[in-house]
């Protein structure tokens, strides 16, 4: 039985990717800063007949990595996948957004991928493993523009490393895999902290904001699905969904064009628009 490896695992992509593992009849450890999500999390895949165990992991500790690695192997043997799912999106302009807040995404989104793949693959190279590491980048890695830079960077920077972890694990066996979501049903947008403004400002664009992102058209599922996808047929890079697939494109073929449709955006366009996409939306489907 392979031991499969989610992080950020207690809910939305996480959650459904371990269901999804777990179905297919492996072992899932469930790791989370959320631990009674995580809980929640493996009671559900218990339930339905699946093996799963949940542990707490804060993914931006390196100490905790390597003491989260050292309990799985003694638990369980050495990891044969690992997805590296846990993340933060904050919003906010490259000026706006203090040094704090700029630490903030580095560590969760960029440095957890980072502590985690480093540990996991030297664990699969030591013990002979042919496994596959799954990093969640994002269609913010092809995304230069004003509302997210801290994400973007982060985020190019996570599908840069898992190429360069690629070509490095060739040689022992070990995939690497980058997805790369466009927007999809979860709470990422309505959890994340948006630089520049009073409390109260920012808790409304929380509601109204991370609110446009159920009736986004791609659920956690579906990313759950191409992860699973990609670890079979050990896929390198994988945008989800249509406008990631054009956004990728676009930038591959003309990252110039990109940049200049991209500098129309702001924060004071897109909360202008979202009265009328939500209305729209809602029509479309009578959510």
């Amino acid at each position: 039985m392979r031991t499969v490896i989610v992080t950020g695992g207690a809910a939305g992509i996480g959650r459904e990717t371990a269901k999804l593992f777990a179905r297919k009849g492996n072992r899932v450890v469930i790791a989370d800063i959320d631990e009674i999500g995580a809980r929640g999390a493996a009671e559900e895949i218990a339930e339905a007949g699946g093996l799963a165990v949940a542990r707490r992991l804060d993914v931006s500790s390196e100490e905790q990595w390597n003491d989260f690695a050292e309990w799985v192997f003694a638990e369980f043997g050495p990891a044969h996948v690992l997805v590296n799912n846990a993340g933060v999106m904050d919003l906010g302009g490259f000026v706006e957004t203090n040094a704090a807040q700029w630490q903030r995404e580095i560590d969760i989104d960029l440095m957890s991928v980072i502590y985690g793949s480093k540990v996991f693959a030297q664990q699969m190279i030591d013990h002979g493993v042919r496994g596959h590491i799954v990093n969640l980048s994002s269609m913010a890695a092809c995304f230069p523009s004003p509302l997210e830079p801290a994400y973007g960077v982060a985020k190019s920077a996570v599908l840069m490393a898992s190429q360069a972890l690629r070509v490095e694990l060739r040689r022992h066996g070990i995939g690497v895999t980058a997805i790369l979501p466009g927007a999809i049903r979860t709470d990422l947008v309505a959890n994340g902290q948006r630089s520049g403004l009073s409390e109260t400002d920012a808790e409304r664009w929380r509601a109204e904001a991370g609110g446009m992102q159920k009736y986004a058209f791609g659920g956690p599922d579906k990313v759950a699905r191409v992860i699973e996808r990609a670890v079979r047929h050990n896929w390198a890079i994988v945008p989800v969904n249509v406008e990631a697939w054009a956004l990728y494109g676009l930038f591959r073929l003309s990252p110039s064009l990109t940049r200049e449709v991209l500098s129309r955006v702001s924060f004071d366009r897109l909360e202008a628009l979202i009265p009328t996409a939500r209305s729209l939306l809602a029509g479309v489907t009578g959510k």
